[in-house]
């Protein structure tokens, strides 16, 4: 069975074997850790945003911040991140487009849209503990390690765990994909 896919998008691992676990980015892969590409990628795609005339609350900064951080963990290449945020500014300078929403939080829900569809390594999400950072999804996407902001690690179901957003509230929680019999 072939998948269809654009050829500019990287795709993000989706099985647990193809995932590489965070501690092993803290170490640096390909000459930089998660963090220092983060922080080359961050204002660079906030610049970019930032040419529509808009300004950003720190709490957008922040959740395009976090959404950077999920995607490079999930091996999205850096050019796509910036790919993405320039499309916006020129979709919103030629067609109006997203006008009424901040393109921040446009920025955020394309790149959700494109790579992280389903809950994903470098994540932050909420649970009934509290915030924390997803460290871990299992290779049936029905549990999940959420590191706490406390510190603690816990397992927990997929369907227990929901992200913020800054217009609607919590989402709904995860569902784990629909299991078909082959």
């Amino acid at each position: 069975m072939t998948e269809k896919r654009q050829n500019w998008l990287s795709v993000p691992r989706r099985r647990e074997e193809e995932r590489l676990d965070p501690h092993v980015y803290a170490r640096g892969i390909n000459g930089l850790t998660v963090e220092e590409a983060v922080e080359r990628a961050y204002p660079r795609v906030m610049g970019i945003l930032a040419r529509s005339g808009e300004r950003y609350s720190e709490f957008e900064g922040e959740l395009v911040r976090q959404t950077i951080r999920a995607c490079l963990i999930s091996q999205v290449s850096r050019a796509n991140l910036y790919r993405i945020a320039g499309i916006l500014v020129a979709d919103r300078r030629d067609e109006g487009a997203h006008l009424g929403r901040s393109l921040a939080l446009a920025y955020v829900a394309a790149l959700r849209e494109a790579f992280l569809p389903d809950l994903s390594v470098g994540e932050r999400v909420g649970s009934l503990f509290g915030h924390g950072e997803v460290r871990y999804v299992s290779g049936d996407a029905h549990n999940a390690a959420v590191q706490l902001d406390g510190g603690h690690e816990v397992w927990l179901p997929a369907i227990k765990l929901y992200r913020l957003d800054h217009e609607r509230g919590p989402e709904a929680p995860f569902r784990p994909p629909v299991q078909h019999a082959s």
